[in-house]
């Protein structure tokens, strides 16, 4: 063989090769199930070591107590929920945690909020919750949406967690949004930005959420939306396309919801024929399986499946039992 001709025969096996990984190779059931199950686990160490750092017992704490003079607490499911009638200009001042009434008390006034109250489990430490501030805003879905909130978690004299989120509205929707929480041994960030308008008929979303630990991502997701806009307030969404990456797992692919007939009788053939969204290895980039929708019951209800590559589903809540209940939490 001749050189040149050689040359162009190791450039097409290149390609070739380039090709095959970036698109991926399905994976058997058995080594699909196992990178899941791997998922789940480091998803359940992280929530583990997290939760158990005394930051995070100590904030843990404060959006437990009902008589905490925050705008969020944890409501009777677990879930973190937002306190409709709370007013930053009416609780300001310094509280103190009261042991036998189990209970804070306002000791004085001050400019801003100052809580002082213990880590549980060791009465004699000394935590500090500040809120320096808290403007609520107005949209169409919520009659009560944070637009700034800066705060700040000290354990002794140290810092401990910083929070600062800050929001526009224009249109009765949140046109941008950015929210930051960290420590010294991780961080998450998110941030979300809304272009056009009813004018303009059309617009689109970005978002990008990052939750990392020391200097290795836990994970890292973008999103990007073309949406088209109703009036007098709405919009819907057109076109969507996804990356992200949980630990070693990736979730990558689009919807083409301008394609698909929401009356349709076989709304799930309609979804799935417009979508294509894979879960994939990232070590090896090998597909573990295609999310689908599929029929639940026989009363016209539709769920969530991954499809391996037998042709086998299981539904995701199923699969990912950690992260359904979290996301539940979340909700």
């Amino acid at each position: 063989m001749r050189p040149l001709s050689q040359l162009c025969l190791i450039i097409i096996l290149l390609v070739l090769l380039f090709q095959s990984c970036k698109q991926g190779h399905p994976v058997d059931k058995k080594e699909a199930v196992n990178s899941i199950k791997i998922l789940n686990s480091d998803i359940i160490s992280f929530i583990y070591r997290t939760s158990g750092r005394p930051e995070m017992k100590a904030l843990g704490f404060l959006l437990k107590q009902p008589s905490a003079p925050i705008p969020f607490h944890y409501d009777s499911s677990g879930g973190l929920a937002n306190i409709k009638t709370f007013s930053f200009e009416a609780n300001r001042g310094v509280y103190r945690w009261d042991t036998l009434a189990k209970s804070f008390i306002k000791t004085k006034d001050t400019s801003l909020i100052l809580i002082f109250f213990p880590i549980p489990g060791d009465p004699a430490s000394e935590c500090r919750f500040i809120l320096y501030n808290y403007v609520i805003g107005k949209t169409r879905t919520k009659p009560v949406f944070p637009v700034k909130l800066n705060a700040s978690l000290f354990i002794g004299d140290k810092e401990e967690i910083t929070i600062r989120h800050e929001a526009v509205i224009n249109e009765s929707m949140i046109a941008s949004m950015e929210t930051e929480l960290k420590n010294d041994s991780a961080g998450l960030s998110f941030y979300m930005s809304r272009t056009g308008s009813f004018a303009a008929k059309t617009g689109e979303i970005k978002a990008s959420l990052r939750l990392h630990e020391g200097k290795s991502d836990i994970m890292n997701s973008t999103l990007k939306c073309e949406i088209e806009y109703h009036a007098p307030i709405s919009y819907s969404f057109s076109h969507m396309s996804i990356e992200q990456t949980l630990f070693s797992t990736e979730l990558s692919g689009t919807i083409d919801y301008a394609s698909i007939n929401p009356s349709s009788d076989q709304y799930n053939q309609e979804f799935n024929k417009y979508t294509h969204l894979e879960l994939l290895n990232s070590e090896d980039h090998g597909i573990i399986g295609k999310i689908v929708l599929s029929p639940v019951g026989e009363d016209g209800r539709y769920d969530y499946f991954i499809r391996f590559s037998d042709g086998s589903e299981s539904r995701l809540t199923e699969q990912f039992i950690v992260l359904n209940k979290l996301f539940n939490k979340i909700n």
